[in-house]
């Protein structure tokens, strides 16, 4: 059976411009899960349900579902509605942190505290772009 992340390199994250995350990652390219003592396969399971109040943060392989997901939680009337997308290298990733999450979305839940993001404006034409 093959690996469904073979020939992946990028990871996209889309939030809301007010994320705190935003601030994070042009602070010290870092996001912190909410709740890192909430780890193992009940909490994955529930963090892919809707609880993500989690040790894990949600992250596709498809550059457009994840700006389609910021805009999606972005769609408050206290928000700007503008979104930021961040991208992690997979390979900077271990892989015993990873976890398949919601199949139609893409989606690829990450265990702990992710190093190393960018914030991506647009998609990277190959792998040494960022």
């Amino acid at each position: 059976m093959s690996d469904p992340l073979d020939g992946i390199i990028w990871l996209y994250r889309g939030v809301p411009i007010e994320s705190p995350e935003v601030n994070d990652v042009r602070a010290v390219r870092e996001i912190v899960p909410p709740r890192p003592d909430r780890r193992g396969e009940n909490w994955r399971q529930l963090h892919v349900l809707g609880n993500t109040e989690t040790a894990y943060t949600s992250w596709t392989t498809n550059r457009e579902i994840a700006v389609m997901a910021g805009e999606f939680c972005s769609d408050n009337a206290i928000l700007s509605g503008q979104i930021v997308v961040f991208q992690v290298r997979l390979s900077s990733i271990a892989r015993n942190r990873i976890f398949f999450g919601n199949e139609s979305e893409d989606e690829v839940l990450i265990e702990g505290t992710i190093e190393d993001i960018a914030i991506s404006f647009r998609e990277p034409d190959d792998e040494s772009e960022g």
